[in-house]
């Protein structure tokens, strides 16, 4: 019999949940409760600082791949909210236990999934483990729609041209912390109302960038500056005065708007809360409808009717969408993988519509982005007729699938180094996992031997003091084995890549004459890293083989 223990907490703390008191309580309750446990084989979960609003955690993850391998006969665990707060996920999970015939028990609640009274309870609670994650969230945005009424800073990455200032200590919940506002920093707010100014003039964000690039100034972070970043800058309702205009477009947009109509009396600028969202722990955008607007502690840059203004034409110019950025170079093949020496992007730039080549294409030249946005002050790489170019690369490429070429063999070669290697990694995992097993079929010899003690104060303390000697152990060899098993994971992962890629290379060899500039394109890109031209030549870089 095989028994799965699943154990989670969100943050660490000394209170009784603890991942290491959950999975005690799980044992004893196995042992105590589950007939023929003391033969069975334990495996435990453990997911450390998790939050149960969803299923992306590591070990839930490996335990619920594990149940669907098959032999689990018992899923437990401590408490049902465990496994999830939300609904939709726990009914999911419970139908995937019945189908697998996988018994689950929690041992708080005493849930039994065998009867449909059980089933019916469980999804109960389930209900009331969401309600209350919403409950959570929404005291958490309470909280922050007050703090945002009195104009503090909540901390975070400060904005181009303020920095954060401490000021009296404030009490929440009993402890005292300090609070925060924003600061005028009157240098870097130069660059800021530069931006503002340049962009209502003449309404190019590239422009705006061409000029920073050239002038060598960087983000506040070390950064070169680019379109995002300046778009990021002119969207920020922190430098907004806050007046009549601005009060209007935010009350319109359907924000809420944490400040009274005559509040908006231009002495102060704005500030926002939940304008974004963390998702995979990149920024995405919310919907106007929550964002939090109000009046902050900070002057502020930009009158509302000019920052008004600006939202409508980056608005405008955003929703020209793929007609915008529509590419105008129809037979380039490498753009997107064609660099230069410099680190940049090199872009194709058409010839007059006039000048063809011999099989009648037009022609066109790469040039680097930076060059070009720099006008040649930071990189001063010679242009490449582009046609001859991505002729050449082909050609080159058609070559390399020959199986007498030195790239071909090399590619053969580094794969049957892989295989080698392969073996040796999952010899050495299974003798670990090997001598992992022999570890735990002595701890549960000793923990049988523990029970039947009958109060012996010398004995148990030896034999706890031999468990936890064998527990280290078993942990260590765990270490060990999943590093050995992670290597011949990656290892399998790069000779299945080689295998795709020189698979890629016959069929590139096969299928040229016949493939359309988009197909060649397509495949140029599964096959090639990148080409990187320095002035005179280009350097070709296979995937996987650099």
């Amino acid at each position: 019999m095989k028994i799965f223990i699943y154990s989670r907490k969100s943050k660490w703390t000394g209170r009784g949940e603890s991942v290491e008191n959950q999975l005690t309580m799980c044992r004893e309750y196995i042992q105590y409760n589950l007939e023929g446990a003391d033969k069975a084989e334990i495996v435990e979960y453990e997911d450390e600082g998790y939050s149960g609003k969803n299923t992306n955690r590591p070990q839930f993850q490996k335990m619920m791949s594990d149940i669907k391998q098959g032999g689990c006969n018992y899923l437990v665990c401590y408490k049902l909210d465990r496994l999830g707060r939300n609904i939709a996920d726990l009914a999911n999970l419970i139908e995937t236990l019945n189908k697998l015939n996988v018994s689950f028990v929690s041992i708080k609640e005493r849930f039994d999934t065998s009867t449909p009274i059980g089933k019916a309870m469980i999804y109960f609670a389930g209900v009331l483990a969401q309600m209350e994650r919403e409950q959570i969230a929404e005291r958490v945005r309470d909280n922050m729609i007050m703090l945002a009424r009195k104009g503090r800073w909540l901390g975070g990455n400060t904005p181009l041209g303020f920095r954060a200032e401490a000021e009296e200590k404030i009490s929440i919940n009993g402890k005292n912390k300090k609070s925060f506002r924003l600061v005028m920093d009157e240098e870097e707010i130069k660059v800021v109302q530069f931006i503002f100014q340049e962009y209502l003039e003449k309404q190019s964000l590239v422009g705006i960038v061409k000029y920073f690039l050239s002038h060598d100034i960087m983000t506040k972070r070390g950064y070169e500056y680019s379109t995002t970043a300046v778009k990021d800058i002119l969207t920020n309702p922190v430098y907004c005065i806050a007046d009549k205009e601005a009060y209007d477009y935010f009350w319109n947009l359907g924000c809420q708007v944490c400040l009274e109509e005559e509040e908006a009396d231009g002495k102060y600028g704005l500030i926002s809360y939940a304008k974004t969202s963390s998702s995979q722990y990149k920024n995405k955008d919310n919907a106007p409808e929550k964002w939090v607007i109000a009046l902050g502690r900070h002057r502020g840059i930009v009158l509302g009717k000019d920052f008004v203004k600006i939202q409508k034409v980056l608005k405008y110019n955003s929703s020209k969408g793929d007609r915008w950025h529509k590419p105008q170079n129809q037979v380039a093949l490498l753009s997107g993988l064609l660099y230069c020496s410099c680190g940049h992007y090199m872009r194709p730039k058409n010839y007059s519509s006039k000048q063809l080549t011999e099989d009648g294409e037009r022609k066109f030249s790469y040039l680097c982005t930076y060059k070009d946005k720099t006008n040649g002050k930071k990189c001063s790489t010679a242009n490449v007729q582009g046609n001859t170019l991505d002729r050449l690369v082909c050609e080159e490429i058609l070559r390399y699938a020959d199986e007498n070429s030195s790239v071909y063999q090399m590619l053969e070669e580094m794969k049957e180094k892989i295989i080698n290697t392969k073996e040796d990694k999952v010899n050495a995992a299974d003798i670990l996992d090997w001598e992992i097993q022999k570890r735990k079929k002595e701890v549960k010899n000793l923990i049988t031997a523990l029970a039947k003690s009958e109060g012996n104060e010398a004995f148990i303390s030896q034999i706890e003091q031999e468990i936890t000697r064998l527990n280290d152990e078993c942990a260590a060899l765990e270490k060990e084995k999943g590093e050995a098993l992670e290597e011949g994971c990656l290892v399998q992962g790069n000779r299945q890549q080689l295998d795709v890629l020189i698979h890629q290379l016959q069929s590139f060899q096969k299928l040229f004459d016949s493939l359309t500039v988009i197909e060649k394109r397509e495949y140029l890109r599964m096959i090639l890293d990148k080409v990187v031209w320095d002035g005179e030549q280009a350097h070709i870089f296979i995937c996987g083989s650099h």
